[in-house]
């Protein structure tokens, strides 16, 4: 059980989040603006990070089902929520949060607040236990589904500003999934923020978007839809910055002409479970001599 301190302490360091959150804009665009700022902010908040945005299930299926170039489809049984799913059958220690921070801050409306991250290996044993419960492999399987279902984007990774708001302890082993929703995600800043912090939140290895010039239409509605502002519309066609998107699949999901979509190699997927699990002693299969193989 957690102390009385810790339970204050914990109560503190929420509202702290909720209040850095409504000024991440601004802090984000003086990381830019301050080398020392920049330096310090990583230091303390982001050191070590690496976090992988996965597309969502339902738009690689759009795209499979609407584009008929696209080569063996039949291997696209193999979806980027399985990453997730693989790297969390690698470990028993699973806490599911029964709120998100990101969206209890900007009072969103939307979508689900009670809808909140996955927390993985053994530093769940630190969340206080009013933010949600140890959860089996097979209610979170389940309640990863859902948030797709909802339109939530997983994000998956080290995140170190989780550690700190959780008080955690930041040398504890805490893997991040995210469920996120395009208006509230704490990551939006990523179109604000240096280069050198950005470059932690990353798309997921053989994922492109892209655009068929000749479906569409310049409506301008998948711009309204990409939270890293990749997208804009010149000269009557939607065009695609490829260094701030993250692959997300939001605007292949939202377009109505079917002009944009979205590929990735089912066969990374083992590659990226490994890579991320093997960041965390308490996720390693090999250190244990176990397979990785979903």
């Amino acid at each position: 059980m957690h102390s009385m301190a810790e339970g204050y302490l914990s109560r503190f360091n929420v509202k702290v989040a909720n209040r850095m959150f409504k000024t991440r804009y601004r802090l984000a665009r003086f990381t830019r603006r301050s080398k020392t700022f920049n330096k310090i902010v990583i230091k303390a908040a982001f050191e070590g990070d690496d976090m992988v945005v996965l597309p969502r299930d339902g738009t690689v299926r759009r795209t499979i089902q609407t584009n008929i170039e696209i080569e063996d489809a039949d291997e696209a049984t193999v979806l980027p929520s399985d990453v997730v799913k693989g790297v969390m059958s690698k470990t028993d220690d699973i806490f599911i949060m029964d709120f998100c921070l990101c969206r209890q801050s900007n009072e969103c409306h939307d979508y689900p607040i009670d809808m909140g991250c996955v927390f993985l290996g053994s530093g769940i044993h630190k969340i206080p236990e009013k933010y949600g419960h140890v959860a089996t492999y097979e209610e979170a399987s389940a309640y990863i589904d859902r948030c797709g279902d909802l339109g939530l984007v997983h994000i998956i990774g080290r995140n170190k500003l989780d550690a700190l708001w959780l008080n955690v302890g930041k040398e504890s082993e805490l893997l991040t999934i995210c469920n996120c929703c395009p208006c509230c995600c704490l990551w939006n800043m990523v179109r604000e923020i240096s280069d050198e912090i950005g470059s932690v939140f990353k798309r997921m290895d053989s994922v492109e978007v892209s655009v068929d010039p000749e479906k569409c239409t310049g409506c301008g509605i998948c711009t309204e839809s990409c939270f890293t502002r990749a997208l804009s519309v010149k000269d009557g066609r939607c065009e695609i910055n490829q260094s701030l998107c993250r692959g997300c699949g939001r605007c292949v999901d939202i377009c109505p002409s079917n002009a944009l979509s979205i590929t990735f190699d089912p066969s990374v997927t083992e590659a990226e479970i490994k890579r991320i699990s093997s960041k965390f002693k308490s996720l390693d299969p090999e250190a244990r001599g176990e397979d990785f193989s979903i």
